[in-house]
This record gives structure tokens, C-alpha cells and sequence, in this order.
């Protein structure tokens, strides 16, 4: 269920972005001890057209300017029952690796966290407090 949407302006190399993906995914999923094929991890490119840093349109600033403005956002959805130490770690992780793949000072990233009621969240059209509690129950029953 862990989901991560990363927003940055478009236009760098789509192998710095693959490579943000998989790290990503794999922070975000050794964080919450989740096994990373249930971890959904997207980049969201806006166009420098459509963006403004410090009220001046991207696409009208210099590679550098826009660079040293720009400000990486990753907002995270996880379930509510997660302690909060280990909020602050994906928080404190995916802030450093965001950072480092991008190359960017981690000041500038900001990650928000948002924790979700597992009766809020559906999965194929069932509350996830539903499906949740049948996965449990189907364990149980072959140990």
C-alpha cells in the first residue's frame, strides 16, 4: 500500500529518474519493513512553463537558478497505524536519498507524510480495514 509521489520540474535525464525510482522504492520499503512489490513509487514532471520559483516562470531561468530554487516535493501515503518514529525515519531517508540522486541540497527537498485510516483507504473496491483483517484471518487458517 506505501505509496511515494515525487513532483520536480521535467527535464532531467531519464536515467538520474529510473534511478530515483528504484531507490525510492526500496527506502521507502526497508523503512516500513513492507516488501517493496506492494511499495508504488511515481514521478510527477511539470512542465518549467507551469511553474514558478520565487514568482519567476522556470522556463524563463537559467539551468543553475532554476536549480538552486527548485524545490523537490515527495508525499507519502501509508497506513495510519504506523509509530510515528518510523514516519520521521522515511521522512529523514527519502530525504537523503531524493538529495543525493538529484544532487541537490536536502534542505531544498520537502517530504509530506500522510497517514491514512485503513477504513479511508480501498483496495479493488474493498475498505482496506476489510481486506486487512481476511489476509489475517487467511493466514491464520494455513500456518
Amino acid at each position: 500500500m506505501p505509496v511515494a509521489n515525487i513532483h520536480l520540474i521535467a527535464g532531467r535525464p531519464r536515467a538520474v529518474l529510473h534511478e530515483l525510482l528504484r531507490e525510492v522504492s526500496r527506502t521507502y520499503a526497508d523503512v516500513l519493513a513492507s516488501p517493496v512489490d506492494r511499495v508504488q513509487v511515481w514521478i510527477t514532471e511539470v512542465d518549467p512553463d507551469l511553474v514558478a520559483l520565487g514568482g519567476v516562470p522556470a522556463v524563463e531561468l537559467s539551468e543553475d537558478e532554476r536549480a538552486a530554487r527548485e524545490i523537490p516535493l515527495a508525499r507519502l501515503v501509508m497506513m495510519q497505524d504506523r509509530p510515528v518514529e518510523q514516519v520521521h525515519r522515511a521522512i529523514t531517508e527519502l530525504t537523503a536519498v531524493i538529495a543525493r540522486v538529484l544532487d541537490v541540497e536536502p534542505e531544498r527537498v520537502r517530504v509530506e507524510a500522510q497517514s491514512i485510516a485503513a477504513e479511508r483507504w480501498g483496495i479493488g473496491g474493498v475498505p482496506a480495514s476489510v481486506k486487512r483483517q481476511a489476509e489475517i484471518a487467511a493466514r491464520a487458517a494455513h500456518p
